[in-house]
């Protein structure tokens, strides 16, 4: 498993931010994107615990119908129930804002889940630690790249990895990265569209700052015209 940390630059084309993705879509898997947050639902793995968990819980009242023997078959069986329960609960009384990502554009901060109900992790995106990990598969061939946080602002004896996205990780922390640059213009996506013309005036009233984090492909404004504005102004 691979666990350099990421650098604060823009890798590639990231991924496009439509509005097809974006609630209240019904296909929408991010909850907010504008130009002052972006923020995606998180509530995957505590879905998953639940489904499991009734799996889990389904089977240990199955067993609990039949006649148990020793103390180990009673310790199995209810301790499949209650692993059941909790998970299953769990899935239906953890808060979901606290299953969020979200990315603050202006302020620069960051704010991602911990373990089960532990109140979110929140910093700078500056500080923040993020690698792309390899998870070898059951057979020890090499796994699909994720895109993962560790618990950087709230630090642990062993680093925990939290899977943040399960698209291209170099295309999704490449839109973050553009997304957290508030010097830049709006990453591309049908989405920012509505937000594009406010953002140019916010960083032309600045004198368009120079770009906070590094790229290694163009990030031009918009439209023709507003990217002669900011040269013409800014000199880049």
């Amino acid at each position: 498993m691979s666990k350099h940390h990421q650098p604060f630059k823009i890798l590639t084309q990231p991924t496009l931010v439509n509005v097809e993705r974006v609630y209240p879509s019904r296909k929408y898997v991010i909850k907010e994107a504008n130009h002052k947050f972006y923020r995606t639902d998180e509530m995957t793995l505590p879905k998953v615990y639940g489904f499991f968990g009734l799996l889990i819980l389904g089977f240990g009242l199955v067993l609990l119908r039949y006649e148990h023997t020793g103390f180990w078959e009673y310790f199995q069986t209810y301790s499949l129930i209650l692993i059941g329960s909790f998970l299953f609960i769990y899935r239906l009384t953890v808060k979901s804002k606290h299953k969020e990502l979200v990315l603050d554009r202006l302020n620069g901060t960051v704010s991602y889940p911990d373990f089960f109900y532990s109140k979110p992790l929140q910093g700078k995106f500056s500080e923040l630690k993020a690698v792309i990990s390899i998870s070898g598969d059951i057979d020890g061939a090499p796994g699909d790249e994720k895109l993962k946080f560790v618990n950087t602002f709230r630090p642990r004896k062993i680093d925990i990895l939290r899977t943040i996205s399960y698209d291209d990780p170099y295309q999704e922390w490449s839109l973050f990265v553009w997304y957290m640059d508030k010097n830049r213009p709006l990453p591309p996506g049908t989405a920012f569209d509505p937000y594009r013309q406010q953002d140019f005036e916010r960083r032309k009233a600045l004198g368009f700052p120079r770009p906070l984090y590094k790229s290694t492909i163009p990030t031009p404004e918009f439209t023709k015209e507003q990217q002669a504005e900011r040269r013409r102004i800014a000199g880049w």
